[in-house]
């Protein structure tokens, strides 16, 4: 990357105070930058470091004084964190259009299976008859794609990953390493002494723009589909079972685990460590905290935490008053005590 402070300046949508002709070749941490480098002040707790910083540019909040950054150059815009991620992905874009496009000698593709112009294949990628990767995708070294797998435009599978039969993956979707995609769901049943697996012959639909991070895992449906909507994104170890439905633009925290045939709405948000139960409805719009355990189901708009779940206000309340049960209880004893001694 190479930009000087006004293209810079540009990119971000911002207005720029100081040198607008130094050149900028890459990002850095406040404490860290140099004065070819990129940084951002998303909170003023972190203004003594921003005031140090040896950073070329940084980039500030528009409401933000500057008075005091004298002899530094300044970018004012709407969002820091956004424009600093706007410098992030042209660094990525960069550093993945450096990938050649090509097949490896080494990658072992069915002749029955058909791959798209410009695709990058790397080291020892399985290609199953009947799968098709369309224009432009990147599957990185040790990938396994099944039979009858569809991938979209312009996807990144990173290595280790497996995708199994049957799935359908959208366009500009990211699967980070090692994620598993259409294992067999948890289907078992009891009869007698013994535990019958029931067959797992559904599949798995993902829709665009969605990420999938690393060892996660997407089971297939017994029968149907299992479905993850446009735009969502899975951060890594979550475990998403059979049938499960998940809406558009939602977003799952790590280490959640989401049984069977639960159906989220769309812009959901699910924190880290939560438990949520098979067969719920959550609706639009939901909020769950982290280590939440979801046993009913969830209206519209609705904030809940806790494990059982509650609303949140009332989870914060229940968690805030446990830390204080060695006291409520001294204190009890010591009525029940005076209580006796009347």
């Amino acid at each position: 990357m190479k930009l000087t402070a006004s293209e810079l300046a540009t990119i971000v949508s911002g207005a720029l105070i100081g040198d607008k002709d130094i050149l900028l070749t890459g990002v850095n941490g406040l404490i860290e930058a140099k004065v070819n480098e990129i940084s951002f002040l998303g909170n003023l707790k972190y203004l003594s470091e921003a005031l140090k910083t040896e950073a070329g540019v940084i980039l500030v909040a528009t409401d933000t004084d500057v008075s005091k950054f004298q002899g530094k150059n300044i970018i004012k815009v709407a969002n820091p964190q956004y424009a600093y991620g706007l410098v992030l992905s042209i660094i990525e874009k960069e550093r993945l259009g450096s990938i050649e496009k090509n097949i490896h000698v080494s990658a072992s593709i069915s002749k029955k299976a058909k791959v798209g112009k410009d695709a990058y294949i790397g080291q020892n990628v399985v290609i199953e008859a009947g799968s098709e990767i369309d224009d432009n995708a990147r599957i990185f070294p040790n990938v396994y794609i099944g039979k009858d797998v569809k991938i979209g435009k312009d996807c990144l599978i990173y290595s280790n990953v497996v995708i199994r039969e049957n799935t359908i993956i959208g366009d500009r979707v990211v699967i980070q390493p090692g994620a598993v995609i259409g294992g067999d769901g948890f289907g078992f049943v009891m009869t007698g002494d013994k535990i019958q697996k029931i067959s797992q012959i559904g599949s798995v639909e993902i829709g665009n723009d969605v990420e999938i991070g690393a060892n996660t895992t997407i089971d297939k449906a017994a029968v149907d589909a299992t479905k993850i909507g446009n735009g969502t994104k899975i951060d890594n170890l979550v475990q998403i079972a059979h049938n499960v439905h998940i809406g558009e633009n939602c977003m799952i925290v790590a280490q959640t685990g989401i049984a069977g045939s639960t159906h989220l709405g769309n812009n959901v948000t699910v924190g880290g460590q939560t438990g949520v139960a098979g067969h719920l409805k959550i609706g639009n719009n939901v909020m769950i905290a982290g280590q939440a355990g979801i046993s009913g189901n969830i209206g519209d708009g609705e904030r809940v935490g806790g494990n059982p779940m509650s609303p949140l206000n009332d989870s914060i309340k229940i968690r805030v008053l446990t830390r204080k049960l060695p006291e409520m209880y001294q204190d009890l004893k010591e009525i029940k005590k005076a209580l006796k001694d009347k």
